[in-house]
């Protein structure tokens, strides 16, 4: 009786040593803990300044060229002629923020007075897309000069007229005869001579303008 006893006491025993290394081996679910994902906006930032930085260096560089450019180009003189008006004006102060295009011409000259009526139908054309600014020179002397107001008013030119009867201005740019046209940047330098007309030059004095903007 005794040794059913210890027999029984054994298996007990033996059972429960076994439902505890089982209960060790149940592994409880592991919550899942999902981490928000930060987007790393730095290589975003980087490239923008980066684009921002070669954007003014481009600038910078053109800048430098157009002032290299402008250092071998002539700039107008310093001359005083009248308007119509009886005003004094300095041909290279005429503060105007635009291009500028000085033709040279004549009441006598009828190649001159056809290449500015050609132009006179598209100025406004022109100064819209480019906010150029015509100043026709006449070199009307003493005996024709009183003809320039009437002629300009009768084709309704929209011009600035300046009057040079003594050549002063055509002297100092080298005119000999007209028409003569200039073309002059913003800087005050003359980027473009042309000498005659022949229809179809106000499309290549524009084009030049253009090549301004």
């Amino acid at each position: 009786m005794n040794n059913l006893k210890k027999l029984l006491l054994i298996l007990f025993g033996f059972t429960a040593t076994i439902s505890c290394k089982n209960s060790k081996n149940i592994v409880e679910p592991i919550e899942k803990i999902e981490t928000p994902i930060i987007k790393d906006n730095t290589d975003s930032t980087r490239n923008k300044k980066n684009d921002s930085e070669n954007n003014k260096e481009t600038k910078e560089e053109h800048s430098t060229n157009n002032k290299n450019e402008d250092a071998n180009l002539k700039g107008l003189p310093s001359i005083e002629l009248k308007d119509l008006n009886g005003k004094t004006v300095n041909i290279s102060s005429l503060g105007l923020n635009g291009p500028i295009v000085i033709s040279f011409w004549a009441t006598w000259c009828s190649p001159c007075k056809k290449e500015l009526n050609t132009i006179n139908e598209i100025y406004q054309d022109w100064q819209d897309e480019t906010g150029v600014t015509l100043v026709a020179v006449s070199i009307d002397d003493s005996k024709t000069k009183n003809n320039v107001p009437v002629y300009v008013n009768g084709k309704g030119w929209e011009y600035i007229v300046l009057l040079d009867p003594n050549g002063d201005l055509k002297r100092a740019m080298g005119v000999n005869n007209v028409p003569h046209t200039f073309l002059v940047n913003t800087n005050g330098k003359i980027v473009y001579s042309h000498n005659n007309y022949a229809p179809g030059d106000e499309d290549l004095l524009y084009e030049e303008i253009l090549n301004l903007k």
